[in-house]
C-alpha cells in the first residue's frame, strides 16, 4: 500500500495532476501510517502472549488450588506414631500415567528415613505427597491416624521444612535469602545464624563480605557471586529456619558436594535429626543416590516402579539381597 500510494502520487505529478508537495505529503504520510501499522501489531503480539500467560497463570491456580475442610483439624504439636501411606496411588494432573501405585509405608515418630532408587522410580514424587505439594489420587495419607487432607494445607506445609535438588538462588541479602524458609523470622538475625549453624553452613559467614546483609548473586552490581555448592550451603540453611518441624525433607540437597563432604554433612543432620525427633517426634526423610549417606538412616527404603520393593536397615537389606543388595555392590565397587 506504501509503494502504491507512492507510485500513483508520482504518476499523476507527472502527467501534471499533482504537484512535488503532494509527493512529499503522501511520502511522509505514508511512513507514519506504516509505523502506526506495525506498532499495531506490534501491540496485538503483546497482547495475544499476555492472554496466554495469563491462561496459564489460571491454569495454575486452579492446579495449585486446595479446598480445605470446613472445619480442618489442628496439626499436632508432636508426632506420636508417625506418618503412614496406604493403598496410595498418584498420578500427575493432565497424564493418565501413575508415577506411584499400591503404596503401603510407615515412617515412624523420631525416625531418619532414607529413599533410595533408580532415576524415575518415584523417589522425589513421594517426597512431593509428604509435602502436600499434591494430593493422593486413591489410598490414604495419615498423620497420627488423622487424614493429612483434614489439614489445613497453609498450617500443615507450616510444620515442613525441605531443601530439594533443584533449589532457588534467590539474589537478596543473605539474612533474607534464607531467612525466607520461615517468613516469621526472616529478619530475625540470631534465628538465621541458627540455621546457618543446623546447616552446617559456617563456611559461608567467611563469604559474606557484610555479614547478612550481603547482597547475593549477579543482579546488583555490587552482588557477591557465590559456587554452585555455596548457593547449595543457602539452600540447606533455609530449610533449617524452622527448628522444630514435623518432617524434614532433603531431596538430594548435596548434589553439588563431593561424596565426603556430603557424607560428614549427613552425619551431623542425622545428628540434628534425632534430637529433633526426641523434642517432637519430627520425621527426616533424605533422598539420596549415595548408598555411604544412606546406609546411616533408621529406615530405608527403596522404590521401584513406582511402588516400595524393599524397607529395612542397611544391613537388613544387605542379607536379603533384592533390588538394594545389587545397587550397592554396584556403587561400593567403583570405589575399590
Amino acid at each position: 500500500a506504501y509503494i502504491g500510494a507512492t507510485l500513483l502520487v508520482i504518476s499523476r505529478a507527472v502527467d501534471g495532476r499533482a504537484s512535488v508537495g503532494d509527493v512529499i505529503l503522501v511520502i511522509i504520510l505514508a511512513g507514519q501510517v506504516n509505523q502506526q501499522v506495525a506498532a499495531a501489531v506490534g501491540v496485538l503480539q503483546e497482547l495475544q502472549r499476555g492472554s496466554r500467560m495469563m491462561r496459564t497463570v489460571d491454569w495454575v491456580e486452579r492446579l495449585v488450588h486446595r479446598d480445605d475442610p470446613a472445619e480442618p483439624r489442628p496439626v499436632p504439636s508432636r508426632l506420636e506414631h508417625g506418618i503412614r501411606l496406604e493403598g496410595v496411588a498418584f498420578g500427575y494432573p493432565g497424564t493418565d500415567a501413575r508415577v506411584l501405585d499400591g503404596v503401603d509405608l510407615v515412617l515412624p515418630a523420631g525416625s531418619t528415613v532414607a529413599i533410595v532408587g533408580e532415576n524415575g522410580a518415584g523417589k522425589t514424587s513421594l517426597v512431593k505427597l509428604l509435602c502436600r505439594f499434591y494430593d493422593v489420587d486413591a489410598g490414604t495419607l495419615t498423620v497420627d491416624g488423622v487424614d493429612v487432607r483434614e489439614f489445613a494445607v497453609d498450617e500443615w506445609r507450616t510444620r515442613v521444612s525441605a531443601g530439594f535438588q533443584d533449589f532457588v538462588r534467590f539474589e537478596l541479602p543473605a539474612r533474607e535469602s534464607i531467612g525466607i524458609g520461615e517468613l516469621d523470622a526472616v529478619d530475625d538475625e540470631p534465628a538465621v545464624r541458627g540455621a546457618i549453624a543446623r546447616a552446617r553452613s559456617d563456611s559461608l559467614l567467611e563469604r559474606f563480605e557484610d555479614g547478612l546483609d550481603t547482597l547475593l548473586g549477579k543482579a546488583y552490581h555490587d552482588g557477591t557471586e557465590l559456587s554452585g555448592g555455596q548457593w547449595q550451603k543457602v539452600a540447606l540453611a533455609r530449610a533449617m529456619m524452622r527448628a522444630e518441624p514435623l518432617l524434614l525433607v532433603l531431596d538430594e540437597p548435596t548434589s553439588a558436594l563431593d561424596a565426603q563432604a556430603e557424607h560428614e554433612l549427613f552425619e551431623q543432620y542425622a545428628d540434628t535429626a534425632r534430637r529433633a525427633g526426641e523434642r517432637t517426634g519430627a520425621v527426616t526423610v533424605l533422598v539420596s543416590h549415595r548408598f555411604s549417606t544412606v546406609r546411616m538412616a533408621d529406615l530405608i527404603v527403596v522404590v521401584d516402579g513406582g511402588r516400595i520393593a524393599q524397607a529395612g536397615s542397611h544391613d537388613e537389606l544387605v542379607a536379603q539381597g533384592g533390588l538394594y543388595a545389587e545397587l550397592y555392590e554396584l556403587q561400593a565397587a567403583s570405589y575399590r
